[in-house]
């Protein structure tokens, strides 16, 4: 373990083995840090706030300090960050509403600088967010998804897993797994084909999913109908299934393209 002299690190905080501590952190007494962190220098990790392990935090970021949402009342939330997460410069993200409640994201994703992602908020694995993607709060995240840089997202949207919502969007809907939205406002436009590819998908799964993309967004079918239509598919590729699961618990609805 390795301390820099000007850090301020509560006697109280739970600190792992192997963890380098840089100039100028400040660390509270309910942050848990895993085993191997590597905190660069000048990161504030206030709250009850726990990273996993070699979790890597670069300069100037805030983790865990109060939600900004009115609605607090002094209750005791919490940040959780799994393992291997990066978080880069001047990130916030904090800590949930409701007593008992966590900000959470999970393993291995790569949070870019001047990111913000708000109380209530859920990231899966693997979740890229580029520079200044914002988060409002109560938003979910599936795992592999890419939020462009500069973009911003409404307030309990939800974007699916291996989704991507380009740069400099404004997201005001939900994005179906496997698929791209972009614009002002953000309308889903393709499958995101490379996305499934680096994620092992095959050639057969992918073109399964680029057919119920073309029946759920290109077609003349409701949402309704087209779920219908799509439900013995369903059976042999589990990929359509979690499209069909992601559009069951959409509550904002899908960003679809407006009708010409």
């Amino acid at each position: 373990m390795a301390i820099h002299s000007t850090a301020i690190v509560d006697p109280k905080a739970t600190v792992g083995d192997s963890c380098d501590i840089g100039p100028y952190c400040s660390i509270g007494p309910d942050v848990s840090l895993g085993a191997g962190c590597n905190l660069h220098s000048h990161v504030v990790i206030d709250g009850h706030t726990s990273l996993g392990d070699e979790c890597e935090v670069f300069p100037f970021a805030c983790l865990g300090k109060k939600t900004q949402d009115l609605k607090y009342k002094g209750e005791e939330t919490y940040v959780r960050i799994g393992s291997r997460t990066v978080i880069r410069e001047y990130v916030t993200i904090n800590a949930a509403t409701g007593g008992g409640d966590a900000t959470a994201i999970g393993d291995d994703c790569l949070i870019q600088s001047y990111c913000h992602i708000a109380h209530d908020c859920t990231l899966g694995n693997k979740v890229i967010m580029s520079s200044a993607a914002m988060l409002s709060g109560h938003i979910e995240v599936g795992d592999a998804a890419v939020i462009g840089g500069h973009s911003g997202v409404v307030q309990f949207v939800k974007i699916g897993t291996m989704s991507m919502v380009g740069g400099f969007s404004k997201l005001g809907q939900d994005v179906c797994a496997f698929c791209i939205a972009d614009g002002v406002p953000a309308e889903t436009r393709v499958t995101n084909k490379i996305g499934m590819q680096r994620n092992g998908k095959s050639p057969e799964q992918i073109q399964a999913v680029i057919s119920a993309f073309r029946v759920i967004f290109q077609s003349d079918l409701s949402i309704e109908d087209a779920v219908a239509a799509l439900r013995d598919s369903a059976v042999e590729f589990a990929e359509i299934q979690t499209m069909l699961d992601f559009i069951a618990a959409s509550e904002r609805g899908l960003a679809r393209p407006k009708k010409k």
